[in-house]
């Protein structure tokens, strides 16, 4: 277990979703810590116990020991984009195209699933999926289509999604971007039902837009919810935290990270003087987070670093900092830079959408 502290703050913790309106944001631009003036800032950062986490510590290598999504035949895979799990299947998306892959247990592609198009079955610009245990959810930048588990089409509805990251399933409900248009509504993140006709929840709305300069990301988010429901994990991309939440929507704990990593964290790669205008061209702290399980939470740093949290106990726990390495790689080259994650047996996969498979790692750290 890695070294990192926890302390709790003097005021009381959050109640329900009305006041996740005061979340804390600091953030590092240009190799300078940033804090925003902001009464809601400094309201919520006394509300829960924060984790500090120690991004200086050194990280462990690990190396793949399988690769997945081997061309079969004519079936070849292009970039990939997000995985699911359906019994003995691996289902792989190409991110931002038509096709969704399904893979054997010999690691080859065993068949092709969708085409390009707009009606039903059909894909343009795929950029998620999620299975709640009964019904596969895709994504595209202006619906999300449903289908059974052997995905037969069921249905689809409209979801306008900018904020690409902003997709996530619980037992009960469906976590997307609110509708309408995201620089002018108050909320970022709002839930659907899982139900045909698949209704907005009106009370539950998650991560107030702020109401500052969006040159770091501030604006766009990530969610992702425990596979029993019981957690809710959020981030502003733009910033070194993570929101944890109940089932209730009560703000349980603040992940804050600290260290060098932080403090150079640089919102462009642009060179210095040189004006960074809208999301597109920023980057992202907390670029992704995923709970592999219910016990589990993993996310990516704006290098190659990724962290995996233990929230089984109350006090959480940083059990690894972890840079992947493709299989094979002995002139130790390049490190994965992940886009998603799955745990699946007794490897945890791994998706870096510029590599040509996706790589498995041995995970053993219940």
């Amino acid at each position: 277990m890695m070294s990192s502290i926890s302390y709790r703050c003097t005021s009381a913790r959050c109640g329900y979703a009305a006041v996740l309106l005061i979340l804390p944001i600091i953030a590092c631009q240009n190799g300078g810590t940033r804090f925003e003036d902001s009464p809601i800032i400094d309201r919520l950062l006394d509300s829960a116990p924060q984790f500090v986490v120690n991004t200086d510590i050194k990280p462990e290598r690990w190396e793949a020991t399988v690769q997945v999504g081997i061309p079969n035949d004519s079936l070849i895979m292009g970039r990939p984009g997000h995985m699911i799990v359906i019994d003995d299947s691996l289902y792989i998306s190409e991110e931002f195209g038509h096709n969704i892959f399904a893979i054997g247990a010999d690691g080859y592609i065993s068949r092709r699933i969708g085409r390009l198009g707009k009606g039903p079955g059909e894909f343009t610009d795929l950029n998620g999926m999620q299975y709640s245990g009964s019904h596969v959810f895709v994504k595209e930048m202006e619906r999300v289509q449903v289908f059974t588990e052997t995905f037969e089409y069921v249905d689809s509805f409209s979801s306008l999604d900018f904020l690409l990251s902003t997709f996530s399933i619980s037992p009960d409900y469906m976590f997307l971007q609110c509708p309408g248009d995201p620089r002018g509504e108050d909320w970022m993140v709002c839930a659907r039902s899982l139900s045909p006709p698949y209704h907005w929840i009106p009370s539950i709305k998650l991560l107030p837009n702020l109401d500052i300069p969006n040159q770091t990301g501030e604006n766009s988010n990530t969610v992702t919810v425990s596979p029993d429901g019981d957690r809710i994990a959020l981030a502003y991309a733009g910033f070194p935290y993570i929101f944890i939440y109940d089932d209730r929507f009560r703000h349980l704990r603040t992940i804050r990270f600290e260290g060098k990593q932080v403090q150079d964290f640089q919102t462009s790669d642009f060179p210095a003087g040189v004006p960074v205008v809208g999301d597109a061209l920023t980057r992202g702290f907390v670029p992704v987070i995923k709970f592999i399980n219910s016990r589990y939470l993993i996310t990516r740093s704006p290098e190659s670093d990724h962290y995996i949290f233990d929230l089984s106990e109350d006090d959480y726990r940083l059990e690894r900092k972890i840079i992947f390495r493709p299989l094979n790689d002995t002139e130790d080259r390049r490190n994965i830079i992940a886009n998603d994650f799955l745990l699946y047996k007794n490897h945890l996969y791994v998706i870096d959408p510029w590599e040509a498979y996706v790589y498995g790692y041995p995970f053993n750290l219940e």
